[in-house]
């Protein structure tokens, strides 16, 4: 188990580990700082899961183990398609894990961070599937407490699904402890939550209504420079309205991200199937252009309801008018009008000497530096310079240097003093631009390899391929194919070449059947042209010459001749027996047929590797006859028919690999009665 613990701080070497001996890690799919998420595979029920391991730095605290199973465990009972669900919890030498549904997709925030901001019916949609998955969360008295893009995903059919519910309070109490911050989560706190109160179901609400802020927006609503900035925020500040953000937002949907959004608990919905009902009719056409929504209107009611026992008391005693009192009245009324013109007065003169010395006071603007945003991911910038009071306008342009969506450069520059309210302008990177792939298709291939590489296309594999209809050389195809938007520099371009016709090694034909030969040059796409002659030395019907020799190179559709033995002459037969009816000596005395035997060893040293053996011989009938041209692996030996004159020789050379190896020559004597053989 030494061994597990010191996986967990090289996460990479988990990878291909068992947990519990049923989980078996395939990759890493997330990394925080609470814990190392990976995509596993249960051995059991073979599919893929998502194994959540706490990093170890959290086994010893024991209060947070404890928070955390119990947690853990109650929402492994939640079932519901937009909640991820919770298979298993377990723990192994101290090491503690959650077993989850493995959701093939991204985070909400990645999808923002890459889209912008989301349509209002995408929105809407979005926020329909948590808002549903939240309610059957909090009828079984489970609060998520850290509801946020970062922990909703999204697979590749739009389903919307959360994750970590029920567990948000033990990860972020102990993140807290542990690493004393609480980072992107401060964005999506409640104003209770910001000041350290206890979270509630409503408290989920105003964070859910901060995700629909964002998703229409683009932004979040409250940034700062620390989180106790933002949380204070939350707490103090009013939100902008969605809708100077956006002008696309109907007024029911701003409706109810405000109630959500606000302060008091009291005015936002008081449960999330309230707030699911509302968002379901949202979009209908009679709510679209509805009247805005403030806390006031709510509260409106309360205030009347306070007001009525003190003005509508009717079973009050009635009270007799004092007649003396009433007389004087208008005598003290008249001895006060002097005072109030005196009051007037004075406040009067306040007022002038407020235009001199508060007046200008209120209208004074705050000068800022402008910080060095170059190079960071415009959304970060975007919110360090909102901070700041600083309003900020997007350029875009193709950067081939520049990573998709930082910041280029900044105007003004870093370090410029500039009032609040300044405009900034940042140009954002679009990343390398796109281009028309060019069309190299019928071109020579270097031709074509120096348009690409004019071009920028660096990435580029050529493949050849037999071709009868195009000229060796030319580009048969390509991929991409010509017109397809790409980036030079990123594609890679496979091009694929003709070679020519197919190139065919004619065979050794001699000694084959005429069937053999038929065999090969249907094979081989040849033209066989046969041709007879007797022969007393090779068997009838077998070659007994070739025209090309063995190895030269063809291509289809190209002629072979082929002599076929058609054996003994009969009128050489006839002669023969005549002349051994009448006594006569026999040719043979004034020729000698005979075989010279060659065998052909391999050095050992080329055992592995083929030889090329080619043996010529010349006689009393042919002159420098090929005899066998082949490859050969091992030890060979070859009978050579000959024939020799009475007053002539006959001969062979052995050539190997090319070089000549040996001659032989016989004369007439040589062959006397002798067989004879070579080396």
């Amino acid at each position: 188990m030494q061994k597990f613990l010191k996986c967990m701080k090289g996460k990479h070497n988990m990878i291909g580990k068992r947990i519990s001996g049923r989980y078996k890690l395939l990759e890493v799919i997330g990394d925080g700082g609470m814990a190392i998420v990976y995509r596993a595979v249960d051995l059991i029920l073979d599919r893929d899961v998502a194994v959540k391991i706490l990093r170890t730095e959290f086994s010893d605290d024991e209060e947070f183990i404890r928070r955390f199973k119990r947690e853990a465990e109650a929402a492994t009972s939640l079932d519901h398609p937009n909640i991820v669900s919770i298979f298993d919890v377990g723990e192994e030498d101290n090491i503690y894990f959650i077993v989850m549904e493995y959701v093939q997709g991204k985070t909400l925030k990645q999808y923002i961070k890459e889209h912008g901001r989301l349509s209002v019916e995408q929105s809407i949609d979005i926020i329909k599937q948590i808002a549903s998955g939240m309610a059957v969360a909090h009828d079984h008295g489970i609060i998520h407490r850290d509801i946020k893009p970062h922990n909703i995903l999204l697979n590749s059919h739009g389903t919307a699904k959360v994750t970590d519910f029920g567990i948000a309070l033990a990860i972020t109490s102990a993140t807290i402890t542990h690493t004393n911050s609480v980072l992107g989560s401060v964005h999506y706190f409640s104003p209770e939550q910001a000041r350290g109160g206890l979270a509630t179901g409503k408290s989920d609400i105003y964070s859910l209504g901060v995700v629909l802020y964002e998703m229409m927006t683009g932004r979040v609503p409250f940034t700062g420079e620390s989180p106790v900035s933002v949380a204070l925020k939350h707490l103090q500040d009013q939100v902008i309205e969605p809708r100077k953000l956006n002008p696309d937002i109907p007024q029911s949907v701003e409706n109810i991200i405000m109630r959500c959004l606000s302060k008091n608990p009291i005015f936002r919905y008081d449960t999330a199937h309230e707030l699911l009902d509302d968002v379901a009719a949202a979009l209908s056409p009679e709510r679209l252009n509805e009247k805005k929504w403030t806390a006031f209107q709510e509260n409106e009611e309360e205030k009347t309801k306070m007001m009525d026992p003190v003005i509508a008391n009717k079973n009050l005693p009635e009270t007799k008018p004092d007649k003396k009192k009433d007389e004087k009245l208008p005598e003290k009324k008249k001895r006060k009008w002097w005072l109030i013109l005196l009051l007037l007065l004075v406040l009067g003169g306040g007022a002038a000497a407020a235009a001199f010395t508060v007046l200008p006071a209120l209208f004074y603007v705050e000068e800022v530096a402008v910080p060095d945003v170059e190079s960071q991911e415009y959304e970060d910038a975007l919110d360090k310079l909102t901070a700041l009071g600083l309003e900020v306008t997007r350029k875009e342009q193709h950067d081939p240097e520049v990573e998709d969506g930082k910041v280029i450069r900044q105007n003004p520059v870093p370090g410029t003093k500039v009032k609040e309210g300044s405009k900034i302008v940042l140009t954002v990177s679009k990343g390398l631009e796109e281009s028309k792939m060019a069309d190299i298709t019928g071109l020579n291939i270097g031709e074509a390899e120096n348009i690409l590489e004019s071009k920028g296309y660096i990435n580029r594999e050529i493949i050849y391929e037999v071709s009868d209809t195009e000229p060796e050389g030319s580009v048969i195809s390509q991929k991409p194919e010509a017109g397809e938007d790409v980036i030079p520099s990123e594609v890679q371009v496979i091009i694929r070449v003709s070679s020519g016709p197919e190139v065919i090694t004619m065979d050794n034909l001699i000694g084959l059947t005429k069937e053999e030969v038929d065999n090969f040059a249907k094979d081989a796409g040849l033209n066989a042209i046969y041709e007879t002659e007797y022969s007393d030395t090779v068997e009838k019907g077998k070659v007994i010459s070739q025209d090309p020799s063995p190895y030269t190179e063809l291509e289809k559709g190209d002629s072979i001749t082929v002599k076929l033995s058609d054996g003994p002459d009969p009128a050489k037969e006839e002669e023969e027996e005549k002349e051994d009816e009448t006594g006569s000596q026999p040719d043979e005395l004034e020729s000698k047929q005979f075989k010279a035997k060659l065998t052909v060893r391999i050095p050992k040293k080329n055992k592995k590797d083929p030889v090329a053996v080619k043996i010529v011989y010349s006689d009393m009938n042919s002159s420098g006859k090929v005899f066998a041209e082949e490859l050969i692996t091992d030890t060979k030996d070859y009978e050579i028919p000959m024939t020799v004159a009475k007053d002539g020789t006959a001969s062979y050379t052995l050539y190997i690999n090319g070089k000549e190896e040996t001659t032989k020559t016989y004369d007439y004597n040589d062959v006397d009665g002798r067989k004879e053989q070579g080396d």
